[in-house]
């Protein structure tokens, strides 16, 4: 998927038992598809059909990790993590100064008044792809990285995002963060914390909700 990239799990292992069926099942379909569509055509003359084990393989991996990966058993077989994908919407609970005293909605445990903003967050994902897009209140960011912990506990997802600012507003250079939060696959939503680098230090709360 464009514009995506990797992300780590807690489950290794079965990442590479996964990695391993996929050329298992690519041996099979390069040894067998002739014969296979000559059995079922009734033409013998499909009974030499070969392809490459190479890309038996790669078809394999990009027919399972890109489209059946979220499906049932086929997901708990190969250890996919949970489908966070799609449009989430809610809200940014910021420690900003640009805003005014009556903006303050809360404040958070380490005394700093937070300041709510609306926000989109856009997900793409596969089984081991993902791309974490934010637009906030005033310029939006994309992950660099992430890690999605599913095996214990509630499923988490870490990510690093990057934010190019906002060249009409001398206050948003760019700068890098770190969010991480937690789904709830009952009331489907996203929530935690995030703050960010030297650029821009401030931090504060998410929580959205799945849209679509």
């Amino acid at each position: 998927m464009r514009g995506t990239h990797g992300f780590s799990t807690d489950q290794p292992r079965r990442r590479r038992i996964t990695l391993f069926a996929f050329g298992a099942a690519g041996v099979l379909i390069a040894h067998n598809l002739g014969s296979s569509i000559a059995s079922l055509t009734g033409y013998s003359i499909f009974a030499n059909l070969t392809i490459s084990f190479v890309l038996a393989s790669t078809v394999v991996y990009l027919v399972v990790s890109r489209v059946l990966w979220n499906l049932w058993p086929i997901s708990k077989l190969i250890g996919s993590p949970p489908d966070i994908s799609g449009e989430w919407t809610g809200h940014l609970y910021t420690d900003t100064d640009e805003y005014d005293d009556e903006d303050v909605v809360a404040v958070n445990e380490l005394g700093h008044d937070l300041v709510k903003m609306e926000a989109v967050l856009r997900i793409k994902q596969s089984w081991d792809q993902i791309l974490v897009e934010l637009d906030g209140p005033n310029s939006p960011s994309k992950s660099t990285g992430a890690t999605i912990l599913f095996d214990h506990g509630p499923p988490t997802i870490t990510y690093n995002y990057d934010n190019e600012g906002d060249d009409f507003q001398d206050e948003l250079d760019q700068h890098a963060g770190t969010t991480t939060v937690e789904y709830d696959p009952e009331t489907e939503t996203l929530e935690g914390t995030y703050y960010t680098g030297p650029n821009r230090e401030n931090h504060g709360h998410l929580i959205v909700e799945r849209a679509s």
